[in-house]
């Protein structure tokens, strides 16, 4: 039972190994019809098909009854893609291991191979070369070739050199005006008047006249606060008398009223803040 199976393995195996044999030759075979007829292209695909089932090349294969050939597929290959113009392929096949080693054996295909690659190999350098050609120019003297030469030109003129021109000088500075120092801010008059003297006015005018009354005229040294501190307690005074009814009171307002008029004889009570009837008192103080 086990030698069936094997025999049967075996018969597939050698079916499925002729099978490929065939299938290469038969490719190769029809490569080679074709490369008679200068059919390229079905060259390049027959050939193709056959190095994929059979890449190796040999001196001397039996291709069908008694025909024999050398078996080299890279070589035709790169035969088709010379024809086509295609050198890169047809080299690149040419030196191919497969064909490097078997090539030789064939003297004819091998000169062929050897004038093609000489072609393509000039026809790469050419395409690698830089083109150095010059555009022909008009005129010029002739060249032994039958072109024409360019007229070497005349270096241009330089003019001598020049002596630089002097620099202008810098523009001086124009003179600035002096600096004028700007006027002293004068300071509000709560900040000017001494604070005692200010506190005393403000009792005054919120009825505190017993308190703006203490105010000594005698402590302030500049004359004007001291007539200040003078008119506010005299007013102070003949306000706080009139409610007291004190006839003292009413002669220390009029004694603030003499010392002020010693110390400034053109002051008088603003009508803004003294009450008429200070303002009449003090008139007739004298």
């Amino acid at each position: 039972m086990r030698a069936g199976k094997g025999i049967a393995a075996l018969g597939a195996a050698l079916l499925i190994a002729s099978s490929a044999a065939a299938d290469y030759k038969d490719s190769y075979s029809r490569g080679l019809e074709a490369a008679k007829d200068g059919d390229w292209a079905t060259v390049r695909q027959r050939m193709q098909d056959a190095i994929a089932d059979n890449p190796a090349a040999a001196p001397r294969v039996r291709l069908y009854g008694q025909r024999w050939e050398p078996y080299v597929p890279q070589f035709y290959l790169g035969l088709a893609a010379f024809n086509q113009g295609d050198c890169a392929t047809a080299l690149a096949q040419w030196r191919s291991a497969a064909n490097s080693g078997v090539i030789g054996s064939v003297p004819n295909l091998k000169a062929e191979q050897d004038r093609a690659s000489a072609k393509c190999d000039t026809r790469v350098a050419q395409t690698d070369k830089p083109n150095t050609d010059k555009p022909a120019t008009s005129g010029g003297n002739q060249a032994p070739d039958g072109g024409k030469t360019e007229v070497p030109k005349p270096p241009p003129k330089t003019d001598p050199a020049k002596p630089e021109p002097p620099k202008p000088e810098p523009p001086k500075p124009e003179p600035k005006p002096p600096v004028t120092p700007p006027k002293p801010v004068e300071t509000p008059l709560a900040q000017r008047v001494p604070a005692p003297l200010l506190e005393a006015f403000r009792n005054y005018l919120a009825g505190r006249y017993a308190d703006a009354a203490r105010i000594d005229p005698n402590a302030y040294s500049d004359g004007r606060a001291k007539s200040q501190a003078y008119l506010i307690r005299a007013a102070a005074r003949q306000r706080q008398a009139e409610i007291d009814n004190s006839d003292a009171g009413l002669e220390a307002a009029r004694s603030d009223i003499r010392a002020l008029r010693a110390l400034n004889p053109a002051l008088v009570p603003d009508a803004a803040l003294f009450s008429p009837r200070f303002r009449s008192f003090y008139s007739s103080t004298r």
